[in-house]
């Protein structure tokens, strides 16, 4: 019954802002017109989750429980059961559809992507614990950080679910057997994905371990045969890929340049490179962008390697203007990362990027000062960032 689940909720945080602007969202749907849910408003919404989600650190189950029946309540409604579940998942009222056939970014149902971060957040815990003791450092980054609660999306509509994008930093290189060992102990993940991984990390330990090459692969998870608690197959597939980038030390300093005192051509060159060993080669172009927002789509070398490929994306271009666009790893690291778990202590290495970083905003600022520059508009996912990401880029410049 909601009234059983509300007191226990209500005890654990606070829901009178999710509560009203659900309430103002509702009016709107049912007030007889287009039923267009304003962008800001839909955006508030799922800042509101977010906040109240620090109530449930590591009880992800029980808030996604807390939000359908807050949300029922409001709705009136008196029992939680499946298809309250499903109503709610898949409530697509007031969302922009998917384009058949397109890569698109769909945007999720409230209720969809509360329980989808929420199962990405649970599931990085168990990572965390697998790798309990290691020599590694993880930061979590791509939708899940940069749009918890808001874009991370599921498997409906023909549109594939949302990665978990993770920067497993290691010691050296041989560590890289044990993260594979660990990871093979787990239960939700695909058996064939993580043999693929043991081969292609055996061809990166005898032939690509430099210093400068990161290596990337994605694990399926929750396959079929194995059941999530969060979601139940009657509603969606649970299937999701986790996306790893691992990299040594050494490379993560060659990404965020803690060679060089400034991010100038005096001091650190036109541009720089690392190089990739990904499983299939994603993109033609590497694309970046400038503080001002100006695209550019370069030419990305790409060579076959066994088990993959050798991908050569920039870590950072200045273009003829000495305007500068930080590249692929760089952007996963421009929004502040969340470090999952840090036994490495790559905290300081990111500080003294960020302030870098923050340095050459100003610089071109004011070189400038009528043009407007953002450290968001040279980010190429901007556009489906949460408000509250895009204030923590552009705060202070």
């Amino acid at each position: 019954m909601v009234a059983e689940l509300l007191p226990a909720a209500e005890r654990q945080a606070d829901w009178r802002r999710l509560r009203a602007l659900y309430q103002q969202r509702l009016q709107i749907l049912t007030g007889g017109g287009p039923g267009n849910v304003p962008g800001p408003l839909a955006d508030a919404i799922a800042d509101a989750v977010r906040r109240i989600s620090w109530s449930y650190d590591g009880r992800e189950d029980l808030m996604c429980e807390h939000v359908l029946a807050v949300l029922a309540d409001v709705d009136r409604h008196e029992i939680v059961d499946l298809d309250l579940f499903r109503a709610y998942f898949t409530d697509d009222r007031g969302v922009a559809p998917a384009t058949p056939g397109r890569d698109v970014r769909r945007q999720p149902s409230i209720y969809e992507a509360t329980v989808e971060t929420g199962r990405r957040l649970r599931d990085v815990r168990t990572l965390r614990k697998a790798l309990l003791g290691t020599p590694t450092s993880c930061l979590l980054v791509g939708s899940t950080s940069y749009a918890p609660f808001s874009y991370v999306r599921g498997n409906r509509h023909g549109t594939a679910a949302s990665d978990l994008d993770l920067i497993v930093v290691i010691d050296h290189g041989r560590t890289l057997d044990t993260v594979v060992e660990r990871l093979s102990r787990l239960s939700n993940v695909s058996n064939s994905d993580v043999d693929h991984l043991a081969r292609r990390a055996r061809t990166f330990a005898e032939r690509l371990d430099d210093g400068r090459t990161v290596f990337s692969h994605k694990i399926g998870m929750w396959p079929p045969d194995v059941p999530d608690p969060l979601l139940p197959d009657s509603i969606a597939a649970a299937d999701y890929l986790l996306s790893l980038h691992i990299m040594t030390m050494s490379v993560l300093d060659h990404i965020l340049v803690t060679s060089a005192p400034r991010l100038s051509t005096e001091t650190a060159g036109a541009g720089r490179t690392v190089r990739d060993y990904r499983e299939r080669p994603r993109g033609q172009r590497d694309h970046v962008r400038t503080f001002a927002g100006r695209d550019y789509h370069l030419p990305l070398e790409t060579v076959a390697v066994g088990d993959g490929c050798l991908r050569s994306p920039r870590v950072y271009h200045l273009d003829q203007f000495d305007a500068y666009c930080p590249g692929f790893y760089q952007m996963m690291l421009i929004p502040q990362p969340d470090p999952m778990w840090d036994h490495l202590d790559v905290r300081p290495a990111l500080h003294r990027f960020r302030a870098k970083f923050a340095d050459r905003v100003r610089y071109e600022a004011g070189r400038d000062p009528h043009a407007i520059m953002r450290p968001s508009f040279a980010h190429v996912r901007r556009e489906v960032f949460s408000p509250h990401m895009i204030r923590l880029l552009d705060d202070g410049y």
